[in-house]
């Protein structure tokens, strides 16, 4: 299963009020937006947010990266993967008008051939620069490349892995059973049974791979949670009229800063 257009549900949903708290910061080549953990709190580690669709300035994005940087205790990176294009926010609002959305542009500029070696050299610069353990999530579009990343087939100069723990929600573009199969670090996945791009018959797959997985690299590591109920872009884009939905975006989000918690806190002797 290889789903490499963008669905309906990919840019449907609602854009949330409030006011991010980070800033926007050149790391690595590349604009991103930057929080960090509240009140000049030394991080624990480093999450990279690979977006969805809308990009690295859809505000629902910068404000679930500064929940990671408020809970986790995490510098977040948010950076412009998709070299200045993003999926106009408005679409939101008029989605639901339409039958059959097509992004031909999106599909030109988004392309992994394009966008993939702008994510390594990314996570490259990075481990090279920090000794902070290095944790990346993503969403729909994202998602692919966090798989992608927790198969470890790219190294740093030293043999180092780019990162130490993946999550994702509602990934898209996934190769099925191949892309699960190749993970090799801890990951994380949550994915609604009402999901079109990943279905309950891949989620699984997914899970019986993932416990073939547990006996080889150990106990914790991989992480398949199905979400009752939820769409498509729930983790992000959920409705905050909508309490259901809400319910599940924040399950989403725990899940994440859990895993991260557990996989990329160094405790101390």
């Amino acid at each position: 299963m290889a789903a490499s257009m963008p669905c309906k549900d990919c840019v449907s949903g609602t854009l949330h009020e409030g006011t991010p708290a980070g800033k926007v910061e050149t790391i690595h080549s590349l604009p991103t937006y930057v929080t960090e953990p509240p009140n000049g709190a030394t991080p624990k580690g480093i999450v990279v947010i690979i977006p969805d669709a809308f990009g690295w300035t859809l505000v629902n994005s910068r404000i679930l990266a500064d929940r990671y940087a408020e809970r986790g205790g995490f510098t977040v990176y948010l950076p412009d993967f998709m070299d200045g294009y993003v999926v106009d926010a408005s679409l939101l609002d008029v989605i639901h008008t339409v039958t059959n959305p097509t992004l031909p542009i999106y599909h030109k500029i988004t392309r992994q051939s394009l966008t993939l070696p702008r994510i390594l050299s990314f996570f490259t610069a990075l481990r090279t620069s920090t000794p902070l353990p290095i944790g990346t999530a993503g969403f729909c579009w994202g998602g692919k490349y966090v798989v992608l990343l927790c198969a470890d087939t790219e190294k740093t100069a030293s043999g180092a892995s780019l990162i130490d723990a993946g999550y994702t929600a509602h990934p898209s573009s996934l190769v099925m059973p191949t892309d699960i199969e190749n993970v090799k670090l801890p990951l994380c996945i949550s994915n609604g049974t009402l999901d079109i791009q990943l279905k309950p018959d891949h989620m699984e797959k997914i899970k019986g791979i993932f416990e073939g997985k547990e006996k080889e690299f150990g106990d914790g590591k991989f992480e398949m949670n199905v979400i009752e109920g939820a769409k498509h872009g729930f983790a992000v884009r959920g409705n905050p009229g909508d309490e259901e939905e809400m319910k599940r975006g924040q399950l989403a989000e725990d899940q994440a800063v859990g895993f991260f918690g557990r996989w990329l806190v160094k405790e101390k002797a």
